[in-house]
């Protein structure tokens, strides 16, 4: 499967994960590239969204809410794993219900650390070198393009919300 961007991606991932909307997840990104899928899902699932950096969660009312709650973990793609297992300790330490990790693609043997309950991606070829190659366009993601998902951001809480279990 090739996806044409990110927010491509971060479409087809979203309506993959619908089935976790009334789960009141938070949406976490593992990445820079991850923030732009993950703000599509989160705004899908109508939930909060922040970005792992620096060995926490740039979001402290993001992080305040994951406790207890299923955690969406999403990146743009796995390789090695080794991004996806740093953020899923960063995610574990702040105690969370469960953590699922969600990509567009990752290779079909790839090893994720026990804190991640599953995986979701898209596409899990065989064989795998690197994301890039199903990308059309896998360009840098700047700061600035960051801060703007992250603030342009329209989910919402669902505790917040007013919303009720159908």
């Amino acid at each position: 499967m090739l996806f044409r961007d990110r927010d491509e991606a971060g479409e087809l991932l979203a309506d993959t994960l619908l089935n976790f909307a009334g789960q009141r997840p938070v949406v976490v990104a593992a990445s820079a590239g991850g923030v732009i899928v993950a703000r599509h899902v989160a705004d899908r699932l109508r939930a909060p969204l922040g970005l792992v950096r620096g060995g926490g969660i740039i979001d402290a009312e993001v992080e305040r809410q994951a406790s207890a709650r299923l955690v969406l973990l999403i990146d743009d793609g796995i390789r090695t794993g080794a991004t996806a297992n740093a953020a899923l300790e960063v995610v574990a330490a702040l105690q969370p219900q469960r953590i699922v990790v969600a990509v567009p693609v990752a290779p079909q043997r790839i090893r994720l650390s026990r804190l991640a309950a599953d995986l979701y991606a898209i596409a899990r070829p065989a064989p795998f070198s690197s994301v890039r190659q199903w990308y059309r366009e896998l360009d840098e993601i700047s700061e600035e393009r960051v801060r703007a998902a992250l603030a342009g951001h329209e989910g919402q809480d669902w505790a917040y919300a007013g919303a009720t279990s159908l």
